[in-house]
């Protein structure tokens, strides 16, 4: 059965073909679309402007964990690989929507501070289209 009410960011996941990315702790869609000019000298001195073409990106940040399934590490050897791979947010929950598609990964961060939990933050940037599918269909 679908989510019903205000969905709760703990329950989706961002994955790597099948696998979740360990101790994630937020992540972030953006899906854009640059515009291109068409005002004419009938635009009566407004702009107009018509769809260009649409991006994603997918990016996110967690814990570093040596033991993690899917951590830095693995993350790592894919930007050093050059390598595109099927991102997926999703809460598995049937019924629900979730998004894929082919990204690179564009970016890797790793950050520690004193007596702080290491983290790192990764961005994906999409290679194509974006498409929603259903849970379970």
């Amino acid at each position: 059965m679908a989510t019903t009410g205000i969905l709760n960011g703990t329950d989706l996941l961002m994955y790597v073909g099948s696998d979740i990315i360990g101790h994630a702790t937020s992540h972030t869609l953006s899906v854009t679309m640059s515009s291109r000019d068409s005002t004419t000298k009938s635009s009566g001195g407004w702009a107009a402007k018509l769809g260009g073409l649409r991006s994603w990106e997918a990016s996110g940040e967690g814990f570093m964990a040596y033991d993690a399934s899917y951590g830095y590490d693995e993350l790592l050897a894919v930007l050093i690989a050059r390598t595109a791979v099927t991102i997926k947010l999703s809460t598995e929950e049937t019924g629900d929507t979730y998004w894929t598609g082919s990204a690179l990964l564009e970016s890797i961060e790793q950050s520690s501070g004193v007596e702080e939990n290491v983290t790192f933050s990764f961005s994906f940037g999409g290679t194509g289209a974006l498409a929603p599918t259903t849970v379970g269909s």
